[in-house]
């Protein structure tokens, strides 16, 4: 692969100005959908009506004395199932704009996602750059700009956005930091790092044990390895600062230890059961959870349930049928692997792509049945986009891990992390969403180099 670092500062210049066209064509293109086919209060995500009460009503975030009930304790109605970070990020569009008008409320934060969508494709872009080299950024670059995955999740009431570009930001701090010349210099951007990782917790607790890893990286830079450490240190030392008085705060209210939020302990028993993914009510949860945890007439409200009790009713379901279970998650996480997020989001009801063309196939229906699947060519886009990016990706971190494990098993790792928190807490294409990212950045290295070798094979055909 070439090395563009003996180029001129015009060409260099002309990279810039490559990169900012990229950038513009990405917000154009992302505000345009949003107000085009977006332009409405419906949040596109069953999450996102709690996500939006929960910016509508800051109190129950941060604890704040109640508007209509100035005496009733804060803790009535506090949220303990989501971290602050989205709730957060949604309350400046619902609470200066007048709640007689919705509809503006969340285009607003739509037009917010799309600039955070954007920033994101220039963090993937100094990502590739910083771990390969400029083409596979560029490349990297516009796939991210381009992919209509994440130009229709932007438009969802919903934290992947946020979390993805605060997480990038994380990861690229973090690898400045390890590749930096200047202790000082590199001790800043770990505890900068820090900071940014907090931030990405709170908004989903995801990466919780992530610097785990970081750390069995971290033990291979030897005799760097004590500054690595120190510098790993004050990453989670900081990070935990940012994150303590939420986790206090969710403590204080679950009374029992939480990872920031207790959705996590109904997540891993739902998927312990075989009909979890059918329980969508509150009637059909407090059925269940009575069933496996002995609470007769229990309900959602009920305080003496615990999460180390959805925890254990979870443990003894996987114990009983320990095989039923591996086979179900399994089952799970090859579904949500192959399916695109992002292609039911704004689309009519009908016929999905790949039922429709199995039956084509087949010969039960016409061609012109697949045509007229609704919102067929995007949707079709999306499929392209999503399986460039895995089997590129699978590709380019074997051929990564190859030239240099060191440097990219950080990105690497993140990929299995991601799958295999996910696997055993509900899994579903927007769950492992946080991972294409990093499967981009690898499809775009895997697509520069066998355009190298297509390209020496051409010039000396003796080759092939």
């Amino acid at each position: 692969m070439g090395n563009l670092g003996a180029k001129s500062n015009r060409q260099k210049l002309k990279l810039d100005r490559f990169v900012w066209i990229v950038l513009v064509v990405a917000l154009v293109l992302r505000i345009t959908v949003m107000l085009v086919v977006f332009c409405d209060d419906n949040p596109y995500s069953g999450d996102g009506p709690f996500y939006i009460k929960n910016a509508q009503q800051p109190n129950r975030i941060l604890g704040l004395p109640k508007p209509l009930r100035p005496t009733e304790p804060w803790w009535q109605g506090a949220t303990t199932s989501i971290g602050p970070g989205y709730p957060v990020f949604l309350m400046p569009y619902f609470q200066l704009i007048p709640d007689s008008n919705p509809v503006a409320q969340v285009v607003a934060s739509r037009i917010a996602q799309s600039v955070t969508g954007t920033l994101t494709a220039l963090m993937l872009y100094l990502l590739a750059k910083k771990l390969f080299d400029e083409r596979v950024a560029r490349v990297a670059l516009v796939v991210q700009a381009l992919d209509l995955r994440d130009v229709f999740s932007s438009a969802t009431i919903t934290s992947e956005t946020l979390f993805i570009f605060l997480f990038t930001v994380f990861l690229y701090l973090y690898y400045q930091a390890v590749l930096a010349e200047d202790e000082k210099i590199g001790l800043r951007l770990f505890k900068w790092s820090g900071v940014v990782l907090g931030l990405s917790l709170l908004t989903r607790p995801v990466p919780i044990a992530f610097p785990v890893l970081l750390f069995a990286h971290l033990w291979f830079t030897g005799e760097k390895r004590r500054r690595m450490l120190r510098g790993l240190g004050w990453l989670v030392g900081l990070a935990v600062l940012v994150i303590t008085p939420w986790q206090v705060r969710t403590i204080y209210l679950t009374r029992e230890f939480t990872p920031l939020v207790d959705s996590v302990f109904v997540h891993f028993w739902r998927t312990t059961r075989e009909n979890g993914r059918d329980i969508n009510s509150d009637e059909a949860m407090a059925e269940a959870a009575a069933e496996d945890t002995g609470y007769d007439g229990w309900q959602g409200d009920n305080p003496e349930v615990q999460g180390s009790e959805y925890v254990s009713a979870g443990l003894q379901n996987i114990f009983d049928q320990p095989f039923v279970w591996l086979g179900r998650v399994l089952g799970d996480t090859l579904r949500a692997t192959v399916q695109p997020y992002g292609t039911v989001i704004g689309t009519p009801s009908g016929a999905g792509i790949k039922s429709a063309l199995g039956d084509f196939l087949i010969g039960e229906v016409p061609l012109s049945y697949v045509l007229a699947v609704p919102a067929l060519w995007r949707r079709l886009l999306m499929y392209i986009w999503h399986y460039w990016a895995l089997i590129g990706g699978v590709a380019g971190i074997v051929l990564a891990i190859k030239e240099d494990w060191w440097k990219t098993s950080p990105l690497a790792a993140w990929i299995v992390y991601v799958f295999g928190v996910t696997a055993v807490l509900l899994i579903e294409p927007r769950y492992v969403f946080p991972a294409m990212f990093a499967l981009t950045i690898f499809a775009a290295y895997a697509s520069v180099q066998a355009w190298d070798a297509l390209s020496r094979r051409r010039a000396n055909p003796s080759l092939v």
